[in-house]
C-alpha cells in the first residue's frame, strides 16, 4: 500500500494505545509520528458525544507545508496512519483500500 501513487508511507497503528504494528514507505520517521497521531483518533474517542449524530468517523486529515497526515479506521482497533503528497492522493479510492484491508486482516 505504500506504493499507491501519492502515499508516501503508512503505518498500522492500535488505536487505544498507539503501539505500531507494520509501516512501510520512504519516511524515516513513520513511526513516532503514527504513534503520536493516534492521540488524535483518541481525543476524538473520549469526545464522541457531541459528533454522535454525524456517524462514525471515517477520517482525521491534517494538512501540513510538505505533506498530509491522515488517520483512518482500518479494522476494529486499528487505525491507518498516512503521509502523503499534498493534493496527490486519491483519499476515496484509499479509504476503500484502507477498508479492504481491515476486511482482510479480519478485524473489519
Amino acid at each position: 500500500m505504500a506504493d499507491t501513487p501519492g502515499v508516501t508511507a503508512c503505518a498500522l497503528v492500535d488505536s487505544a494505545t498507539g503501539m505500531v504494528y507494520l509501516s512501510a514507505g520512504n519516511h524515516p520517521q513513520i513511526d513516532s509520528i503514527a504513534e503520536a497521531a493516534s492521540d488524535y483518533w483518541r481525543l476524538h474517542e473520549r469526545s464522541g458525544s457531541p459528533f454522535l449524530d454525524m456517524g462514525p468517523l471515517q477520517a482525521i486529515s491534517m494538512i501540513h507545508q510538505d505533506g498530509v497526515l491522515s488517520l483512518m479506521p482500518c479494522g476494529k482497533g486499528i487505525v491507518m496512519a498516512t503521509l502523503s503528497e499534498r493534493m496527490a492522493l486519491d483519499m476515496a479510492d484509499w479509504f476503500r483500500k484502507v477498508g479492504r484491508l481491515g476486511r482482510l486482516i479480519g478485524q473489519g
